[in-house]
């Protein structure tokens, strides 16, 4: 089983637009790569994130949308993403664990095992400021697990 990741359309024309936006999300290809060498699919547990630093250090909590109920049956996930400001280091201890490593930043994607059983991450959106206010709005939730969705029925 291999691993791919996908893009949303709007994500594909942002990159092509402004390629250093490519930066963070080869960090988190090369992050789930690392997870699936650990068996952390579709995402490290959460007693494990707890325990241990990131895979990388520019990646933070990641964890399953819970709600609305449509987010948790199309394995909705955000990412926490390294920006600036961001205090994911302590001076004498070293980094933080990966639970503990926040920001008001997110790569949102789904997961799913495609039609040829490798393992399928669909980066949905990239919400690069006021992630927290986003998440929230249970409308945009909703679009991004019909997104998910249609593209998962696709590619199955």
């Amino acid at each position: 089983m291999g691993l791919k990741v996908s893009y949303a359309q709007k994500i594909s024309e942002v990159v092509n637009e402004y390629p250093q936006t490519q930066f963070p999300l080869d960090e988190f290809e090369d992050y789930k790569k690392i997870c699936l060498g650990y068996a952390d699919i579709p995402a490290p547990p959460i007693h494990e994130q707890l325990k241990h630093p990131a895979h990388i250090e520019t990646i933070g909590r990641d964890k399953l949308m819970e709600r609305p109920s449509s987010a948790r049956a199309e394995e909705l996930h955000h990412v926490h993403m390294w920006q600036e400001g961001c205090c994911w280091e302590d001076p004498v201890k070293g980094l933080k664990v990966q639970w503990a490593s926040t920001s008001n930043c997110y790569v949102v994607y789904s997961y799913f095992k495609d039609k040829n059983q490798d393992h399928h991450f669909y980066i949905i959106d990239y919400c690069g400021d006021l992630a927290h206010d986003i998440i929230e709005d249970d409308d945009q939730v909703m679009e991004w697990a019909e997104e998910a969705r249609s593209f998962r029925i696709a590619n199955i």
